[in-house]
C-alpha cells in the first residue's frame, strides 16, 4: 500500500511539473518595426556618423536635444517634434506635428518634416535597425560629387 501511495504521489508531482513548465501560448506576437518606431515614447538623438566618423558636431547643439515621438495608428501615423529645453530661435514653436509612414519591406521611413537636420541630408530615411530602446536610421549626403551614408542613432 505504501508503494502505491508513493507511485501516486510521484505521478501527481510529475504532472504538476509538466503542467507548470508549459509556456503560455496566449503571449502577444512580436511587434513590427512600425509599432516599435511608433511606440509613443520620445526618441532622442544619440549619435551621428559618416564613414565611421562622428559628425554630431555638424548638428547644432540646440537641435541635439530635440525629442521625436512617433505614434503608430491605423490609417495615418502621426508624430510630434519637440524642440527640447534648448531652442535655436526663441520664436520657433516648442512642438511641431508631423505625419510619417514606414514600409516594412523596403525599410523606408518617410516623414513630412526634417527630423535629423544634418547638413545636406534630405529625403527618406532607411531604418537600419529598430528595437525597444534604439532606432538607427541612415540617409545619403553628397559632398563634392561623393555620396556618403550618414547613420543616426536615436534612443529612448
Amino acid at each position: 500500500m505504501k508503494s502505491l501511495l508513493k507511485i501516486n504521489f510521484l505521478m501527481a508531482f510529475a504532472c504538476l511539473l509538466i503542467l507548470g513548465s508549459c509556456s503560455d501560448n496566449d503571449s502577444d506576437p512580436p511587434k513590427t518595426n512600425a509599432e516599435l518606431i511608433g511606440s509613443g515614447i520620445a526618441w532622442k538623438l544619440s549619435t551621428a556618423t559618416a564613414s565611421g566618423i562622428s559628425v554630431i558636431s555638424l548638428i547644432e547643439p540646440c537641435l541635439q536635444d530635440n525629442l521625436v515621438t512617433f505614434h503608430y495608428e491605423t490609417g495615418v501615423n502621426t508624430g510630434v517634434l519637440d524642440s527640447g529645453p534648448t531652442k535655436c530661435d526663441d520664436s520657433e514653436l516648442q512642438t511641431v506635428n508631423f505625419i510619417w509612414d514606414y514600409n516594412e519591406s523596403t525599410k523606408v521611413l518617410t516623414v513630412d518634416i526634417d527630423l535629423i537636420e544634418v547638413p545636406r541630408t534630405e529625403g527618406d530615411m532607411i531604418v537600419e535597425s529598430v528595437g525597444a530602446n534604439e532606432l538607427v536610421v541612415s540617409q545619403n549626403i553628397s559632398l563634392s560629387g561623393f555620396t556618403q551614408k550618414v547613420i543616426v542613432t536615436f534612443i529612448h
